[in-house]
């Protein structure tokens, strides 16, 4: 038969065990919290650095290029945009854009997402890549509101463009296992765009095949010479029927 000191210890023993239990499963749970926002990323060494501040706390420098997803992540690397890092450079994001005196060139990178990650039946807008042309000494923060529409809360980034349309760092419990994400392209900003188009060269071109050493359009000289031609043809006729 037990003793009464036998019995205290043995509930004693069954109560840390019970807590040891409950401790472990609440590390576990929210070991498992995921949380959708944006995440933002320095690009250093043609890698994605997760950055270690917000924005606004951190100055890029000129010719540098700065990334930010939205998406559920779980990782304390955070979740990188779906293009490799070495993908848009800031020559490719800023050509055809100069930076006045006293500025800098910043390329931004803008990945919204995917389906699954959106809120509220919104649709994610396409990726596309923005170049700041912004002071010298702007931070973070004040390079994305140059190219973007920023949602703000205490410091946080949590709207870019209107998306997502409300919430900010949303806690999402137990989430499902990350997807591999494919990679997708971010469209260029329009001076970029029209730098690195061959079809604007090529129009430019054509333009200038048409045109003789006078500058005039060898279309034209064609349709005068037709004109001119059936003009002489019907004086021709004429002049004979005159004579029969």
């Amino acid at each position: 038969m037990a003793t009464p000191l036998r019995r205290t210890l043995g509930a004693l023993g069954a109560l840390v065990l019970a807590l040891l239990v409950v401790a472990g499963t609440a590390r576990t749970a929210d070991a498992a919290d995921g949380y959708k926002y944006w995440n933002y990323f320095h690009v250093e060494g043609g890698k994605y650095a997760f950055a270690q501040t917000g924005p606004a706390d951190f100055t890029p420098k000129d010719g540098t290029v700065e990334a930010y997803r939205y998406g559920l992540s779980t990782a304390a690397d955070g979740l990188p945009p779906r293009t490799d890092a070495t993908t848009y450079t800031v020559e490719d994001i800023c050509a055809g854009t100069e930076a006045g005196s006293g500025e800098k060139l910043v390329g931004v990178l803008l990945d919204y997402g995917t389906a699954a990650d959106a809120d509220g039946g919104q649709t994610p807008p396409a990726p596309r890549a923005a170049c700041a042309a912004v002071p010298t000494a702007a931070n973070g923060q004040q390079v994305l509101d140059a190219v973007a529409d920023l949602r703000l809360d205490k410091g946080l980034t949590c709207g870019i463009d209107g998306y997502p349309a409300s919430g900010c760092s949303v806690t999402v419990k137990n989430p499902p296992s990350a997807a591999a994400a494919a990679t997708v392209d971010f469209a260029l900003p329009e001076a970029a765009s029209a730098t690195a188009s061959p079809d604007a060269a090529g129009t430019a071109d054509q333009a200038a095949s048409e045109t003789d050493d006078g500058g005039v359009p060898w279309t034209l000289i064609v349709v005068v010479v037709v004109v001119v031609a059936i003009g002489a043809a019907s004086f021709v006729l004429s002049r004979r029927g005159k004579n029969l």
